[in-house]
């Protein structure tokens, strides 16, 4: 015997000779075999395998048949189920038909009795997908019409790729867009609509209702639906979100332990006494202001446009401006300003600080500058909106001597602002 697709059998009895020789019979026809010789074990299996047919032992070593039976309802509804038994009575036999059996058969089993029942039924099976595939082709024919879609296929995969991004995989999504399509449908019609396996359709589609996108409808065969697309898609971007958040929150912790460790490491290597570095990326500039500023001991003398004096003051710490105001000198040169509330603010300062701020302008700024304690010193683009400005930084006593000297010199040349 032949098959266009090989069909899968699962075997289930406690006698593993039994297991061996079905398997046996089976293969000669041409069928693909799974055995399990538990009820748990066949009910795992049909959690991630589509089976065909299912050859079901009335007595197991850890449940009934018969609960088995009912238990496959659930897992593998559409699997064709046939009971064997070595017991026969018709309390068993009426029970397993009332629970959904397709056949009955008794031990000893007669070999080509049970090829013919099982080709019987699986050509009944391949018949109604056989409709069931004709059902959905004209359904795919009718959509492009209305929607003047030439191709579901297509549009399957373009929109299968975006709800990737919201957490699903491209499976799943695919699942969903398909179940979407149909309304209500069984994971036979969503795999033959969507081309995935029907064996990754049972596999996935516990996951997608625990996610709440689709549900079961309770009812044999079972059958699925999915849920409203709102409804679907804000919560895979809550789940999304929450995935997000925990990843930033384990990032947070990492960074500190991170910067931790590196601040540990110390190499053998001589550090020159005085040099001159280049730092290119803005938010290194700032926090290497800021770092020079909090290592201030006694005086800074600044010159900066205007609006970075604004960004500074703004997004200085707390404690590093009572520092500022209550023990450092501060020497300020900026361009000419229009008085607002920052200006205003910026001159009640110094005034709260004793004239320890003294701020004063120019019509044009020739540079920018930064030095502390006469010790280093930065020089180059401050302004925050320039993403691209680089500033160097020094500790080299000759250059600072002469950036010292450029700022004195504008310094005798700009006015001062409080007087105006």
């Amino acid at each position: 015997m032949t098959h266009e697709t090989m069909q899968h059998i699962l075997v289930v009895d406690d006698d593993e000779s039994i297991c061996k020789t079905l398997s046996a019979i089976l293969q000669a026809e041409g069928y693909e075999t799974t055995t399990a010789t538990t009820a748990n074990e066949a009910i795992e299996k049909t959690k991630t395998q589509f089976f065909n047919l299912a050859l079901l032992d009335i007595k197991l070593p850890d449940m009934e048949g018969t609960q088995l039976l009912a238990k496959l309802q659930e897992t593998a509804p559409e699997t064709i189920k046939i009971m064997i038994t070595g017991y026969p009575s018709l309390k068993n036999a009426v029970e397993s038909l009332n629970l959904g059996a397709d056949s009955y058969t008794m031990k000893p089993i007669n070999p080509a009795e049970l090829l013919k029942t099982i080709k019987n039924k699986l050509e009944k099976q391949q018949q109604q997908e056989k409709i069931t595939k004709e059902k959905l082709a004209k359904w795919v024919q009718l959509q492009a019409r209305k929607k003047q879609s030439s191709n579901f296929e297509e549009f399957l995969e373009e929109t299968a790729s975006e709800l990737t991004e919201f957490g699903l995989t491209k499976t799943q999504a695919k699942i969903y867009i398909t179940l979407t399509a149909l309304g209500i449908a069984s994971a036979s019609e969503i795999a033959t609509l969507s081309k995935i396996r029907r064996e990754e359709v049972y596999r996935m589609i516990p996951e997608m209702e625990k996610r709440g996108i689709i549900t079961r409808k309770l009812e044999a065969p079972r059958r699925f639906s999915a849920i409203q697309p709102e409804t679907s898609v804000q919560l895979l971007v809550k789940s999304k979100m929450k995935t997000i958040k925990e990843e930033i929150d384990n990032l947070g912790q990492k960074q500190v332990d991170l910067i931790s460790k590196l601040k540990r490491i110390e190499l053998p290597v001589k550090k020159e006494d005085c040099f001159i570095e280049a730092i290119s990326q803005q938010d290194n500039a700032f926090a290497k202001l800021i770092d020079m500023t909090k290592n201030t001991e006694r005086q800074i003398d600044l010159v900066a446009p205007f609006e970075f004096l604004k960004y500074a003051f703004l997004n200085c710490p707390k404690n590093l401006k009572e520092k500022l105001t209550k023990a450092i000198k501060i020497r300020v040169i900026t361009r000419s300003y229009e008085s607002n509330a920052f200006t205003k603010e910026i001159i009640q300062c110094s005034k709260a600080s004793n004239n320890r701020i003294e701020l004063r302008q120019v019509e044009k700024l020739p540079f920018n500058l930064m030095i502390v304690d006469d010790k280093e010193a930065v020089w180059g683009e401050f302004q925050a909106q320039n993403k691209n400005g680089s500033i160097l930084w020094t500790n080299n006593p000759t250059q600072i001597t002469i950036l010292k000297a450029s700022f004195e010199n504008l310094w005798q040349k700009s006015s001062n602002i409080r007087k105006l």
